[in-house]
């Protein structure tokens, strides 16, 4: 009845079978030699309880956290490494920690120290599991079974003792072997060899043998176990000879092949046993052969072949499930994999279909690609296959390891190409109300379907007036009769009748109804429709056009000529339009006036939106990209460099998002929001989209985009909710309800922490338990830290703070590293938390503890002893008074001191700056209570070029003093037109002096054309404004401070220094300036402030950066010297005079 009522099930399904076909792409990436690995054979992978990827490789042991390989090697004469280069596999312990089996020997890997506890084996491990009381069981190749007990060490050896029958059946075991030895239900060891069944009596320590005796159907089929399985109480036996049951109770064992399981090819070699999984609506489980893949029906208790082409009949080498229960399959026939989804098969109790198979196969550079048929690939063997926590699939095969790639998001690009585009360039997009999509480029205009299928293409034609006025074609419109209205890109405009195929041409949008008549020269930016009103804008000013009835030619136009009405600044190079909905004004936004609201009949300006410096909220940019309106009545704002902004219509002002609320990009070019709200835009940098709470999800070329840069207002929506996007390289549309947002945040770990003391040395930290200690002579720790997704890690970001140090969290942008130096001794707690590719960041940061121990001095016990000290000398007290006096004469004597090293400070310091054509320069000095050492300067070359300095000395008063005049002679003496080697021969100088602790951290920076070349000792980083894009670039350079190491080798770094870019050096003073409760500036407020002042100019981005640490000090004394050099670019006629170019020796040296 059962097999029956199977059959007619299996009918009924396949009538029906094809409707829930789905094929599923995918996308692989490869990771090899070039990204760092140690070879690109990959033996095995698996990743450890803190989320890190582990590779075997037959050249050591590799880790990855997504960003870069960490190799790790043997050492015979170091055994805490590596006892061998051939990784054979990988085994994680419950604990999460790595096992590496090499050739004789398991390895266990320490996090924390990094280092590696060997446990010889004598012969190559083969398999390891653990058992419910930790023990670790060894299989070996021919020196039998261990047992380790991973708290104390031990270890003991099984082998096979012909002269004793309770010893293991066999001492080999063999790589082919999968699950060899399994933990049953009651915590029971069995172990397969490839001599017979054993299982282990532990409370006796001796092993009871299961072995095979020919025709006796009680017995195991086959002396070889090729795997196990445990189901209950009840072990699946997989051997080359069929497939066996026994049951843990009474040890009762049962042959399955040719009793319930019936092979059509009469094969019954089985290679490995898979469960179903607990989550599926099907009991049973995968059995792989040397003849295909059979599944188990626990419900039916039949046996069935995954019947499919490629399949059937097929070695089967391997076989994985991912978290869907997806199966993935290595067979020996062909190099690649099949993938089976298994939707359709547990939804209908096994029924499949041919759709639901996909074959892939290693491309030329490695990566697995979906093929049709399977091909002969050569030397590209499955060596592994992996599926981690976030179920990311790792195949390890002979030309590196592959990774499939994660991706939710569904956009569909289109390019230029034999039918597809046209053009490449997508200007504009517009989608009708039959959903068709227009876009215009630089070949003329496409019309395609709904699904970006090619219908016609319009283009130019000379001798044709019935044809576009210009091949390459911008901004588009189509108005509300029906009529396409499209710009061409230099001068002039055409209007199709698209129906009828008409064509009107206007060389010039010129209105006739004032005498000589008026027109608008250039490219048409952008056209817009108002009721029955057609707006358009050139850089000369705008036009207006009403439109008639049934009108199809002869347009009419108003024009509005911004030198005819200089008042109106409105009408210069005018970008966009937008009719409020909430009332009867027109918002238009300009190239470089800022942001206008008109009354739209009048043309009269009724407010103008730029930025105001003593409003955080006002509207900061002087260039407007795009303006929309949401169907909430919102305003929203694109800008060229300064980012989004939105209107609040109560408050008059205006909120922002900037590439520091994570936008990718600060040019936002186009913005549409969806049917549910949500606000997308267009940027230099992607696709990105506003989420409601607040997140800001970004999209790129990994998601499927034609390219990063997309263009002006070259966005629209369709009927049915599908965006569609026009770029510089082709058109991609995106349905937003298909777009998954990844809700899993990131893993937490760190790296390593390394320290330097005063000499220079570098150490490695143990920070094996979340936990270290540094010694007070300790100069800087270095933490390094990761947020593991592997999803796209290039958009996580980090945020970071440390308890007894930080008030507040720091951004660290993409940085996965932080540099804390002079530390005082106490306790601390170092915290990080990251974000995945979506914006979604961990609830709970990841914490590890540090302690700074202080010298013996200032130890309890050494105070318990001044204390004692001090009662001892109880009755010397009556010198109190000559020790007071004593005490008063040494404090006048310090601060006599102190104001010579700031006379001394300041005299070091450049006295003029110098006059370079040019080039604008702007400096400051603040000195603290005890002068801290800062120091600025300008250098000529033999060339006519000049270099600036600008830095810091440790210590305070004389010390730092001596350090800088040092310093400043030594730059004297050097005769070089490269700053790095400026910094060698000066780093040279400064360790032969001996200066002991002392050390110069410095910044130099040479200027040569329109190049910049730039090197540093430990300094801050540099901000570099561009005036082009409005951007600003954190220049960071990490070296050590001169008189570190004597073989410190200084990077350079080249830029770009153009008309407008400004360069700011600067000391630590001002971004670790405290306020009054002791929150730190940081070095984001400074860059902000660069970004907003750059374009000002030097002398205002200098104000801005005092007025900055007055509001930040609020009137408490800066502890540090705050410094900071401004270098602008740009033709300056009038030469500084004299008095302007003297600096001001003063408490605060400025200029």
């Amino acid at each position: 009845m059962k097999l029956i009522s199977r059959l007619i099930q299996l009918i009924t399904i396949s009538i029906f079978g094809v409707l829930f076909a789905d094929q599923t792409s995918f996308q692989f990436e490869i990771i090899n030699t070039r990204d760092g690995l140690s070879d690109n054979e990959i033996t095995s992978v698996t990743n450890d309880g803190r989320g890190f990827l582990w590779l075997g490789t037959k050249e050591g042991l590799n880790r990855y956290d997504g960003y870069e390989v960490t190799v790790y090697n043997s050492n015979p004469f170091d055994t805490t490494a590596l006892s061998g280069n051939r990784i054979w596999d990988i085994y994680k312990d419950r604990d999460g920690d790595i096992w590496s089996l090499t050739d004789k020997s398991l390895d266990l890997y320490i996090y924390g120290i990094n280092k590696f506890k060997r446990y010889s084996t004598g012969s190559k491990p083969t398999f390891v599991t653990q058992d419910l009381e930790g023990l670790l069981w060894v299989a070996t190749e021919s020196n039998g079974l261990f047992s380790i007990n991973k708290k104390t060490g031990n270890k003991k050896n099984y082998v096979f003792k012909p002269s004793d029958p309770y010893s293991i059946s066999s001492s080999n075991f063999d790589s082919k072997q999968f699950n060899p030895i399994v933990i049953d239900t009651s915590g029971n060891v069995w172990v397969g060899t490839v001599s017979g069944l054993n299982y282990y009596r532990k409370d006796k320590d001796f092993f009871q043998r299961f072995m095979s005796s020919g025709s006796n159907l009680n017995t195991v089929s086959n002396n070889r176990i090729n795997t196990l399985l445990v189901q209950d109480n009840e072990i699946y036996i997989g051997t080359p000879s069929g497939l066996d049951k026994i049951n843990t109770n009474d040890f009762s064992i049962n042959r399955l092949a040719q009793s319930q399981w019936f092979s059509p090819l009469n094969q019954y070699s089985v290679n490995k046993l898979l469960d179903f999984g607990s989550d599926k609506n099907m009991v049973g489980f995968w059995v792989a052969t040397t003849t295909g893949m059979v599944f188990y029906n626990g419900a039916y208790q039949m046996f069935e072949d995954l019947a499919w082409d490629y399949l059937f009949g097929q070695y089967i080498n391997n076989v994985d499930s991912d978290s869907k229960g997806n199966l993935w399959i290595d067979v020996v026939a062909f190099t690649g994999l099949i993938h089976f989804k298994t939707e359709n098969f547990f939804q209908n109790s096994g029924m499949f279909d041919d759709t639901d198979f996909t074959l892939l196969q290693p491309s030329a550079d490695g990566s697995l690609t979906e093929v049709d048929e399977p091909q002969s690939v050569a030397n590209a063997n499955i060596n592994d296959l992996f599926i981690d926590s976030h179920d990311n699939l790792w195949v390890g095969t002979q030309l590196g390891l592959n990774h499939l790639i994660n991706t939710s998001q569904n956009f569909n690009s289109i390019t230029k190409g034999p039918k597809q585009l046209k053009g490449e360039n997508v200007r504009s997009v517009l989608i009708d109300d039959n959903q068709n999509i227009w876009i215009s480029h630089e070949n003329g205009i496409d019309k395609l379907s709904k699904d970006m299928k090619p219908i016609k293409t319009y283009t130019s034609d000379p001798t044709n007036k019935n044809s576009l006025l210009s091949e390459e074609t911008s901004a588009l419109a189509i108005t509300s009769d029906g009529l396409l209205w499209a710009g061409s890109q230099y001068e002039g405009l055409t209007i199709i009748d698209t129906k009828r195929n008409r064509f009107s041409r206007f060389n010039a949008i010129r209105d006739d109804e004032v005498g000589g008549g008026i027109n608008l020269t250039g490219r048409i930016n952008t056209i817009y429709q108002s009721e029955n009103i057609v707006w358009l804008s050139t850089r000369d000013g705008i036009a207006k056009v009403e439109l008639e009835p049934k009108q199809r030619s002869n347009f009419s136009f108003s024009v509005y000529r911004y030198d005819l009405y200089p008042d109106k600044e409105f009408l210069l190079n005018a970008t966009s339009f937008l009719s409020d909905a909430n009332n009867n004004e027109m918002w238009i936004g300009t190239e470089t006036n800022g942001l206008f609201r008109i009354n739209a009949q009048s043309m009269e300006e009724i407010a103008h939106y730029i930025l105001d410096k003593t409003d955080e909220k006002s509207f900061s940019s002087f260039g407007v990209k795009t303006i929309h309106q949401d169907k909430n009545g919102v305003i929203w704002i694109g800008t060229p460099g300064e980012g989004l902004y939105r209107y609040n219509n109560t408050a008059n002002n205006f909120d922002r998002w900037s590439v520091y609320n994570g936008l990718p990009s600060n040019t936002v070019s186009s913005i549409i929001s969806d049917h549910e709200g949500t606000v997308w835009m267009g940027t230099r940098r992607g696709i990105t989209r506003l989420l409601s709470n607040g997140n800001l999800q970004s999209f790129e070329i990994s998601d499927g985009l034609p390219s990063e840069i997309f263009n002006d207002r070259s966005i629209d929506i369709s009927k049915d909710g599908k965006l569609v996007f026009g770029s510089v390289s082709g058109l991609t549309a995106v349905d937003p309800s298909s777009v998954i947002t990844n809700s899993e945040p990131p893993i937490l770990a760190v790296s390593s922490i390394d320290a330097i003391d005063y000499e220079g040395k570098r150490y490695s930290i143990n920070f094996g338990g979340d936990k270290f200690s540094v010694d007070h002579n300790i100069q800087s720790i270095n933490i390094n830290f990761v947020g593991l997704t592997y999803n796209k890690t290039e958009k996580n970001q980090y945020q970071y703070t440390m308890d007894n140090y930080l008030n507040n969290w720091v951004d660290n942008g993409n940085s996965r590293s932080v540099t804390f130096q002079g530390l005082d001794d106490g306790d601390y707690a170092f915290k990080f938390k990251a974000s995945n590719n979506d914006g979604i960041w961990n609830e709970s940061p990841y914490i590890i503890s540090m302690v700074v121990t202080p010298p013996i001095w200032d130890t309890w016990y050494a105070y318990i002893f001044y204390v004692f000290l001090t009662i001892g000398l109880g009755y010397l007290s009556f010198t109190g008074l000559e020790k007071f006096r004593t005490k008063r004469r040494e404090d006048n004597r310090k601060d006599q001191e102190l104001e010579e090293a700031r006379e001394f400070q300041l005299k070091m310091i450049a006295k003029e700056i110098p006059d370079y054509a040019g080039m604008d320069i702007k400096a400051y000095m603040r000195t603290s209570t005890e002068v801290g050492g800062d120091y600025y300067d300008f250098f000529e070359l033999e060339d006519g070029s000049f270099y600036v300095v600008c830095g810091d000395a440790t210590g305070h008063g004389a010390q730092s003093g001596m350090m800088v005049s040092i310093t400043k002679a030594g730059l004297a003496g050097i005769v070089s037109n490269s700053p790095d080697d400026i910094l060698n021969r000066l780093n040279t100088v400064v360790r032969r002096v001996d200066t002991g602790r002392l050390r110069m951290s410095l910044s130099v920076c040479i200027f040569k054309e329109d190049k910049l070349y730039i090197s540093a000792a430990a300094m801050p980083p540099a901000y570099l404004y561009s005036g082009k894009n409005g951007s600003v670039e954190e220049i960071e350079i990490h070296n050590l401070p001169l008189g570190g190491l004597d073989n410190e080798k200084f990077d350079l770094v080249e830029r770009d220094f153009n008309h407008g870019d400004l360069l700011l050096l600067l000391s630590d003073g001002l971004p670790e300036a405290p306020d009054p409760d002791g929150k730190l500036l940081d070095y984001p407020a400074v860059q902000e402030c660069v970004e907003k002042h750059g374009h000002l100019g030097a002398s205002p981005l200098k104000e801005a950066l005092i007025k900055l640490a007055d509001e930040w000090l609020n009137g408490t004394q800066n502890p540090d010297d705050i410094t900071f050099v401004v270098l602008e670019k740009g033709d300056f006629s009038k030469k500084p005079t004299e008095a302007a170019n003297k600096t001001e020796i003063k408490k605060v040296a400025s200029a």
